[in-house]
């Protein structure tokens, strides 16, 4: 038991600050769920300071990009359009309604709306998040299975697993036989080499992405690619994405060759940006004019551009950010390559724009239907409720541990936050009402000591 003695004024003026703070954090709240129902269009470039910062400049273009579009309320606007990428909304959704159809085991449905889904999934890959193409794929390859076409299906669960490793047996829990191709495919991909991939493109120097794997400049090479399907992206300035699957052979050198397609204004685009480099040198006052012209042909409500310039183990930003109302203010960060360049980055982008970030879930698997014991045991395995699953004597079924418990509300930080913002009021408001207003007794009112007794909770 801990005692402490206070005078009155001390006490009243600690719960006023206390209050203020807290009411300051739930005014905070709402403003910042208002601006995620607003959405502001927004482009963001990153040019090279000099010929030698030129490839530096291309990937952390990327860097920043995918960083910019990861803010709440924000839509990245880039100069490489997809045809038809309005429509990817509508694609992920249907993708979502299709695997849980399938888990809800109407086979028929998910088929039929993953049949409606497919060209246009194709015609807009270069968008579609690699979580949700391998989500698409495992739920093809399984519908398959269970309508009987199971090498199809085999092919559909590579892709998926190729994709996207972190997937446990049991989310491919809705047969023996979805079970055993699960296995097969893992032990499959686990014995298979690799071998070297090499995409090129024209023109050159696009950002290549294959699978999960660190962005490249083409020709850009991969090195110790397992054998078989997987998926490319690439990104040009100036022309449109592109996006496709390339069938890798153990030990060779396997090339693609990209040729990209100019988007129709490309001149014009070309010709603002030029100008937005050449100026952007000479200050405020001499890029404005420029940086206006770039935002207003992109028809984007704020513009980003910085220069780059690599100076030993640091990149080096200096640009201007161009608001709603054509106003500039001056961006410059200094971002070490190291452990916390990307905290850098996010910290750089969430003050300029006045976002936030929503907070990165764990890398987890895609999901799967609800447990069955009875087909988990004609599978081979044995399962209780709260348990751990596995098989001894089969190293691909991993063990998998589930039926946790949800945490009781009075353990949130949240729950305790709201009860101690109602108590400081209650007693701000008590002292108040005691010493007849918070000015009152300056030159002589009551004072006195009130004695506290904390207890600490069990």
């Amino acid at each position: 038991m801990v005692k402490n003695f206070m005078n009155v004024r001390e006490i009243t003026a600690t719960l006023t600050a206390a209050l203020f703070l807290c009411s300051s954090l739930l005014l905070v709240a709402p403003r910042a769920l208002a601006q995620e129902g607003e959405t502001r269009r927004v482009a963001a470039f990153v040019l090279p300071a000099s010929a030698s910062d030129a490839k530096p400049a291309l990937l952390l273009n990327r860097v920043l990009r995918e960083n910019t579009e990861g803010l709440t309320g924000i839509e990245l606007v880039t100069p490489a359009p997809v045809l038809n990428g309005s429509s990817l909304p509508e694609v992920l959704t249907g993708i979502e309604q299709a695997y849980q159809a399938l888990n809800g085991k109407q086979v028929d449905k998910a088929l039929a709306k993953l049949n409606q889904l497919r060209p246009i999934l194709e015609q807009i890959l270069p968008l579609v998040p690699l979580r949700s193409v391998a989500l698409f794929y495992k739920s093809w390859g399984v519908a398959q299975i269970l309508t009987g076409n199971m090498l199809e299906g085999k092919t559909a669960i590579e892709v998926s697993l190729t994709l996207w490793k972190d997937q446990a047996n049991l989310e491919y829990a809705y047969s023996v036989e979805t079970l055993k191709t699960f296995a097969e495919v893992v032990a499959d991909l686990e014995r298979r080499g690799g071998g070297k991939v090499t995409v090129e493109t024209t023109p050159e120097n696009a950002v290549v992405v294959l699978d999960s794997r660190e962005p490249a400049l083409s020709p850009a090479i991969f090195s110790n690619v397992p054998a078989g399907m997987h998926l490319v992206k690439v990104v040009l300035d100036g022309h449109e994405q592109w996006a496709g699957f390339v069938r890798v052979k153990a030990g060779d050198d396997n090339t693609a060759s990209v040729p990209l397609k100019p988007i129709s204004e490309k001149g014009i685009f070309d010709q603002r940006l030029v100008a937005v480099a050449q100026d952007i040198k000479s200050g405020a006052d001499g890029a404005k004019e420029a940086l206006v012209e770039l935002k207003q042909f992109l028809g984007v409500n704020e513009l980003l551009v910085v220069e780059c310039s690599v100076v030993g183990e640091t990149y080096e930003l200096s640009g201007f950010h161009v608001k709603a109302d054509d106003s500039l203010a001056q961006a410059k960060r200094s971002l070490a390559r190291d452990a916390s360049f990307l905290a850098s980055i996010r910290e750089f982008l969430s003050g300029l724009f006045e976002s936030f970030y929503e907070i990165a879930r764990k890398a987890e698997g895609l999901g799967g239907p609800p447990i069955d014991p009875v087909l988990l045991q004609k599978a081979g395995l044995n399962i209780e409720q709260g348990s751990t699953v596995f098989d001894p004597d089969n190293p691909v079924f991993p063990t998998v541990e589930f039926g946790q418990k949800k945490e009781p509300i009075y353990k949130k930080w949240w729950f305790w936050t709201g009860i101690g913002v109602l108590v400081a009021g209650g007693a701000v408001l008590g002292a108040w009402a005691g010493t007849g207003g918070f000015g009152a007794g300056q030159s002589g009112g009551p004072t006195g000591t009130i004695e506290l007794t904390i207890v600490p909770v069990q």
